[in-house]
């Protein structure tokens, strides 16, 4: 049983509506791709699982309290944490020598201080707004794919491996939420702008592979800071465990990340965990829930210790950094990136006349995918109400170079969720008894076996697998699958 109180129905009901005004998370990463992101970039240094999770919810704060209309001051400071409004190279420079400068003091404190809660929390915010840059900046335009015949891959390059020079291309980032002097172009949204935050916009797998060097680079860095100032202590954050009431509240968290993200619904929104089109009447409710019940340590972590305000000092990109900022040394990536791209999924077509539609009765699926990869399990965004869709979902993640082959799961499955059930768990594998796909690739020939069998490796060679009956909820999925090289 959750340990949780509730307030005043007057006071929920305001509370709620102040938040329903304001969007969270309307200005970075979709918080489903932060999410994925810190979780290869932790696990890659050893983090234990709670360990990241704490540090996926501080993460996904860090964008929360950035639009939270009750909390203006953590607003107003917050903001500055997602490379937004820096127009010039210059700014850009002076934004990263702060960043780098405050984010190595406040974690050597943490150290000192023998804080792993604290050391957590500084590495989901400062990952939030290292991932950023490479969303929000015209980084992924003026670092294109090299002119290399037969090769096909990612750069990786950071802000630390490539510091512009006298013939760079001015970098900068968007104006955000409106143009300003100085600005080139908008932040923008799913339709426009020079974002590149979710899978629906142009340029977001490179943008994504970026994020994903920037985070493995800056996770080491803040290793050796945190060793400088006090030699073993990185062993109890990567350790760090939380039981009882505590652990309970992380779950909660963790539901909230999800839910509240993917369900957004007001002032504009219609979903921002992985792109639009999950909004959903369900936010409300729980909204009104998550915000009413007691604040977990987690959350303290900003509305009581205002941890983050260590990182945000002189965070402005305007003024020179006090001093010279703190190495970020290089990091080699002995990484292929897996890539599962879903083209089409559908409601199929031989309903019999006395039998159940999928989300019946009176609705339409509200289809979504969980796609694990050697062992990573990704969740894709929710498309609402909608029997056949052509989704953007890209699922990708990092295996060593030397893996011969991955293990792959396809799992697809109708929201019902919160107050409406179950979700249905949809058949889209045509053996008897079989719901999933379940397959190996092979990365050296892209040929695949098991539930899936062949070369599926592009647009023009897709593999389309059905249900069939007598299971229920049968469906029709589309996807390819193929690896790409980083450099």
């Amino acid at each position: 049983m959750l340990r949780r109180y509730v307030l005043p129905a007057l006071v929920t009901a305001l509370t709620a509506a102040a938040l329903l005004a304001s969007p969270p998370g309307a200005r970075a990463f979709d918080t489903g791709h932060h999410y994925d992101l810190t979780r290869e970039a932790l696990a890659e240094e050893g983090f234990g699982s709670t360990a990241i999770q704490i540090a996926q919810v501080e993460n996904w704060l860090t964008d929360y309290y950035s639009s939270q209309p009750l909390q203006p001051a953590m607003g107003e400071e917050l903001a500055r944490m997602h490379f937004d409004n820096l127009f010039t190279t210059g700014q850009v420079r002076n934004y990263w020598g702060r960043l780098a400068i405050n984010t190595r003091a406040a974690v050597q404190q943490a150290a000192r201080d023998r804080d792993a809660l604290a050391l957590l929390t500084l590495l989901g915010c400062s990952l939030h707004a290292v991932q950023d840059f490479y969303t929000h900046s015209n980084w992924v335009e003026t670092h294109q794919p090299p002119p290399v015949a037969g090769w096909s891959g990612f750069r990786t390059e950071t802000w630390f491996d490539d510091p512009p020079g006298p013939r760079t291309p001015n970098l900068y980032t968007g104006a955000y939420p409106d143009m300003r002097p100085g600005a080139t172009e908008l932040h923008g949204d799913y339709d426009s702008g020079m974002n590149h935050d979710s899978y629906v916009r142009p340029h977001w797998a490179r943008a994504y592979v970026f994020g994903y060097a920037a985070s493995r680079r800056w996770v080491n860095a803040v290793h050796g800071w945190v060793e400088e100032a006090r030699p073993g202590f990185w062993e109890s954050a990567r350790t760090y465990e939380v039981n009882g009431g505590d652990r309970e509240d992380l779950d909660y968290d963790l539901r909230a990340v999800y839910r509240l993200s993917e369900w957004i619904n007001v002032a504009g929104g219609n979903g921002h965990w992985k792109g639009n089109g999950s909004g959903s009447i369900e936010f409300e409710t729980f909204v009104l829930a998550w915000t009413a019940a007691h604040d977990s340590r987690f959350v303290r972590q900003f509305k009581d210790r205002h941890v983050y305000r260590q990182l945000t000092d002189g965070l402005t990109g305007d003024q020179e950094p006090p001093s010279d900022p703190p190495a970020v040394p290089r990091l080699t990536f002995r990484r292929k990136a897996v890539m599962l791209r879903t083209t089409h999924v559908e409601e199929k077509d031989d309903v019999a006349l006395l039998e159940q539609v999928i989300d019946s009765p009176g609705g339409r699926a509200d289809f979504f995918a969980k796609v694990t990869i050697a062992g990573q399990t990704f969740v894709e965004a929710m498309q609402g109400d909608r029997s056949s869709v052509n989704p953007h979902w890209t699922t990708i993640t990092f295996v060593p170079t030397a893996t011969r082959e991955v293990s792959i799961r396809y799992a697809l499955w109708d929201e019902d969720g919160g107050t409406r059930g179950d979700d249905d768990h949809c058949d889209i594998n045509p053996a008897r008894h079989h719901r999933d796909l379940e397959f190996t690739f092979a990365l050296d020939s892209h040929r695949c076996s098991g539930d899936v069998t062949g070369i599926h490796d592009g647009a023009a060679q897709v593999f389309r697998s059905a249900g069939r009956k007598p299971q229920d909820d049968r469906a029709v999925v589309e996807f390819f699958v193929t690896e790409f090289d980083l450099r």
